[in-house]
């Protein structure tokens, strides 16, 4: 004779039955599974159910999220803010051997934003061009925060080597010296907003 434990019944086993403890009712050993069987499907139809309302619950939330973001970047209609070049600063440092040499450029750069919600610039790349040459790409992270209807400055700071530009070094350097150089930068800003990270198109220049 053995013991043994089936969906919380003890039962036992003695010459071929199981024995139920509640009520006394003999079923032969052969046929316990069956027994038990509506038993256990019962509880996968219970489990799958359970899966089932939680899929169904986390799409519906989905939904509701996405949904609701679309409405809130409809509602503020968040704009590419102005640009504007305020002050370029170019040292040119010549030094031996004139692969040592380099030019620095710093550009202010100011930001108005013409949304009802402040903004915060994170990054900007751009391209440099002088006298419509491409002299180089560059990132700049920034974090900088703009107020709503309000404005901030950009500083931008570049440093170009000799190695960069030799075939245009005499040239770019005559121009910026001779103070007859145009500049322009092209490229893109990245912004933290209400309605997640957004990224616009910026081109600012000016003639000196």
């Amino acid at each position: 004779m053995r013991w043994g434990y089936r969906q919380g019944l003890v039962q036992r086993v003695d010459h071929g039955f199981y024995t139920s403890e509640l009520g006394r009712r003999f079923i032969p050993a052969g046929q316990a599974g069956e027994a038990f069987a509506p038993l256990q499907a019962m509880k996968r139809n219970l489990a799958f159910g359970t899966l089932l309302a939680v899929c169904c619950a986390a799409a519906w939330l989905a939904s509701l999220l996405l949904t609701g973001c679309a409405g809130l970047r409809s509602t503020l209609n968040i704009e590419n803010p102005r640009y504007s070049l305020r002050n370029i600063r170019p040292r040119v440092d010549v030094a031996l051997p004139l692969s040592a040499s380099s030019i620095d450029i710093d550009f202010d750069i100011e930001v108005d934003n013409p949304n009802d919600v402040g903004l915060r610039l994170d990054q900007i790349d751009f391209n440099l061009f002088i006298n419509d040459a491409h002299i180089l790409d560059s990132v700049s992270q920034q974090g900088l925060r703009i107020p709503a209807n309000g404005r901030g400055d950009v500083q931008l700071r570049t440093r170009i080597g000799y190695q960069n530009l030799r075939s245009l070094w005499n040239e770019i350097v005559d121009v910026i010296r001779g103070d007859r150089a145009r500049y322009e930068l092209r490229g893109n800003a990245y912004y933290q907003t209400p309605v997640g990270r957004l990224k616009f198109p910026v081109t600012v220049y000016s003639t000196r």
